[in-house]
Formats: structure tokens, sequence, C-alpha cells
């Protein structure tokens, strides 16, 4: 049932327009890891300037992806799954599906450590006794009693909202729309306010040791990159429920690229007024409440980045899981139980454990663009270049005489493709997860595009 197209029926579930899209998109750029995004790239020796131009540009190239795949949602009603049947096969697409689930089920688990950690200086503003609280767990868990026991309410609040049909999470996103802003706004005006203008990081120039310039831009592109190859993918399991095909693409381009860029030049304004306020350079907006010396600021200030984590936990991740379960066991999994399932395996990635501990954890997730941008590819590839943007619905959910059947369900074509795409960035992928391992530079060199390498090198074996 979840799979079946979304017909464009009068008052039917087709209920997305300008403002539910542009809400989903402007909820989607508000959250913690967007306001960090300029942090790693800044840290590499990029000057402010560079490091918002290489966010720009590779926010604008997601925006033109997103609004590429969305349009096939929109025209056609199916969700990416359905989608890649047309290019992997009927039986081939699990592999095109597996590689996002497993990006979103991570992902999922980050985002709710993240919010119980917002929950953690919400609890501390009320009952300053919290931050006493005993730890009854050994160093070697590495979490805290009041760290696990944050993540779990944290992890309870967002299970019951996992019940809330797709269709009907515009609401939510409506919400984070107008707090989040406001938020965000009012944040940006006490930064200036207080530090008397933008602080010392917008003085620095750019000061790269080791690399090329051009290399560590490109790289500062790639870490932007992983929140958004994710979407890049599953945008049609939102836009299937949107009125106009036009509308979800001039509005994805504008609603995506304006506002996460604005979220990333917050995270620096914030970042350099802090500096000269309390002479502490920290990227972490939750340390920056606890500086605060007003208990309720930081209660509200944690609500806001919780509220953001929760949104975005729903809509990227926990959905995207749910569709992609409910195409690999439909006989079994609808995508409400799917997104259940997905909150199970976030807490078996124990995100707790993997952030504390593993220090190529952010390599990994920037990396795993080296799967995402080959299913990119050929998605693009097939559908506005082979089938010139025509599908026959109905051979999506046929076998045998179908022809998405190829051979016996699998399109070995798009998986030769899809395997050879990931050779060129193989090198450079194994170096960022263990920087112990020496490759050489021009492999490091590559891997700083390895989203758009992914993509052409994918697109263009599959064309052959």
């Amino acid at each position: 049932k979840d799979l079946i197209p979304v017909e464009p029926l009068l008052n039917g579930p087709r209920h997305w327009g300008v403002i539910s899209l542009a809400g989903y998109w402007i909820a989607e750029a508000f959250c913690i890891s967007q306001y960090q995004v300029a942090s790693s790239s800044l840290e590499l020796g990029l000057s402010p300037g560079t490091t918002q131009m290489s966010n720009t540009n590779i926010n604008l190239s997601s925006a033109l992806a997103c609004a590429a795949n969305g349009w096939v949602g929109c025209t056609f009603g199916i969700n990416f799954p359905v989608f890649a049947r047309a290019s992997f096969g009927i039986r081939g697409t699990s592999v095109a599906i597996i590689c996002r689930a497993v990006a979103a089920i991570v992902w999922f688990g980050t985002q709710t450590y993240q919010g119980g950690l917002c929950v953690q200086v919400m609890l501390e503003a009320i009952w300053p006794s919290f931050k006493s609280l005993p730890n009854h767990l050994p160093s070697s868990a590495q979490v805290t009693s009041a760290e696990l026991l944050c993540f779990f309410i944290f992890y309870m609040i967002q299970l019951p909202l996992l019940w809330i049909h797709i269709s009907k999470l515009r609401y939510l996103f409506m919400i984070k729309v107008i707090v989040m802003p406001i938020f965000g706004f009012t944040l940006f005006g006490w930064a200036i306010g207080r530090a008397h203008g933008f602080g010392p990081l917008f003085d620095r120039p750019t000061s790269v040791k080791g690399s090329p310039v051009a290399v560590v831009f490109f790289s500062a592109m790639s870490s932007v990159i992983a929140p958004k190859a994710t979407l890049a993918l599953n945008i049609a399991d939102f836009t299937r429920y949107a009125k106009s095909p036009r509308t979800v693409v001039w509005t994805t381009i504008l609603s995506l690229t304006i506002p996460v860029t604005l979220c990333a030049i917050l995270g620096v304004v914030v970042t350099s007024a802090v500096e000269v306020i309390y002479g502490v350079s920290t990227w972490n907006p939750l340390q920056v409440c606890e500086l605060w010396n007003n208990r309720a600021a930081a209660f509200f200030a944690a609500f806001c980045w919780a509220l953001a984590g929760l949104v975005t936990n729903i809509s990227a991740n926990s959905t995207a899981v749910g569709n992609d379960l409910a195409m690999l066991f439909p006989k079994v999994i609808n995508i409400r139980r799917g997104q259940f399932i997905c909150a199970v395996l976030g807490i078996a990635a124990c995100p707790w454990i993997v952030q504390n501990s593993a220090t190529s954890f952010t390599s990994f997730l920037d990396g795993y663009s080296i799967f995402l941008g080959p299913v990119a590819g050929i998605l693009l590839a097939d559908f506005y270049i082979l089938r010139r943007r025509k599908l026959e619905l109905g051979a999506l959910f046929c076998h045998g005489a179908s022809p998405y059947w190829y051979a016996h369900g699998f399109n070995f074509r798009a998986l030769v493709a899809f395997f050879l795409a990931l050779v060129p960035n193989l090198p450079g992928f194994a170096n960022k997860v263990t920087p112990s391992l020496h490759v050489p530079k021009g492999a490091s060199y590559l891997f700083s595009v390895v989203w758009p390498v992914g993509v052409v090198v994918a697109g263009s074996l599959y064309l052959l």
C-alpha cells in the first residue's frame, strides 16, 4: 500500500504546496550539524569567505540534485525505492536501498544522541543539581549515566511522532520553520551586539598547510555534502505528496540553498563572538548555552536545538528507512513499522560509543557519499538521458514481463557501473577512515571531490 503511486486527486493525499515544501527545507536547514558545518573548513585553514563560497557551491549542487529527483517523485507519485527499480531492476534496487538505509540509521542514532545532550542542558537549567547526578557507568562505556538517561528521554519523546503519516508531517515542519528562524536571528543579534561586530574569525585569511588550497576547498565541500547526499535520494519520499512538479523544483533550489547557507554563517558568527565575549573557542552550540549566566535562556536555546534535531530525525532519517524496508519486505513491513525498526537499530548503533571513541566517525559519515554519489549518478543518467523522463508506472510493480525486470530482476549494467564508480575513491576513503594508512597523494586529492566523482563516473559508465 505504501509503495503505490500517490494520485493527484482533488482533496486527496497531495497536500504539499509552496509553504509545506519551503517549510521542509527550512526545517532541515536549522540543526546542530548545519550550524557546525563550517567548523572543519575553518580548521583546515580556509578563510570565512572561502568557506562560505564552498558551502554555497555545494548547497546549490545538492539543491539541483534534490530538485531533479524531487521532480520525479511529484510527477509520478513514487518514492525513492520504486524510482530506483527503473535503473537497478526490480530486485537490483536492493543495492541502492541498503546504501541509503545504512546511512540513515547511523544518522538517526547520531541525531538522537545530540537531542539527548539538548535534554541534559534543559534539565540542568531547571534543576542545577542534575549536574551532580552520580555516574554509575564505567569509563569504558564512554557515556555517563546522565547522558544515557537524557538520550532515552529524547528517544521516548520522538517515538510517538513516528506514528504520524508522511503526508501529515508538514504540520511538524511548520512548527520548526516558525521557531528556528526566530531563534536563529535572535542568536545572531545577541552575538553581534555582545561582540560589537563579527569578531576575529572574519579577519582570518586563508592559511592552508600541507595541501593545495584547491584540494582543501573541495574537501570542505565534501564534508558539507554528507548530510545532503541522503536527502538527494530520498526527497521523492516527500515530493510524491506535492501538488506541482514546477513548484517542487524552484522551491527546492531556493529553500535548500539559502537557509542552509545562512545557518552555516550563523555558526561562524556565534563562534567568533564567543571568542570575544568569553575567550573560549567552541563550535558546539550547547556549550555556548552553558556559558550563559541565564538558566532560562539556556533552556529555551537547548529546546530549540532539540526541536531541530527531532524534526530532522523524523524527516531525513526514519522516513527514509521506513520507505526502504517497506520495499525490501512489502508483505510484513509498511513505512510506519520501518520507522520503528529504524529507531531500534539507531540504538544498536550505540552512537555515544562511536562518537566518543572513534576520531574517524565524522570522516566515515563524510565519506559515506562514496556510495550515495554513484546511486544518484545512475538514477539521473537513466531517467533524464536514457529514458528522457518517461516511466511505465505499472511495469515498476511487475515481475517477469516488465521492462524493468532485466536479467532475473537485476540490471547488471547499473550494478557494474555502481561498483566500478567506487574504485577511484576507495584509496582515499580508506585513508579518510584510517589516517595511518598511507595512500598516494593523488588518491587523497581525488577523494576531496568524492560525491561529484561518484555521480559523474557512475553516470558515464552507465551510459556506455
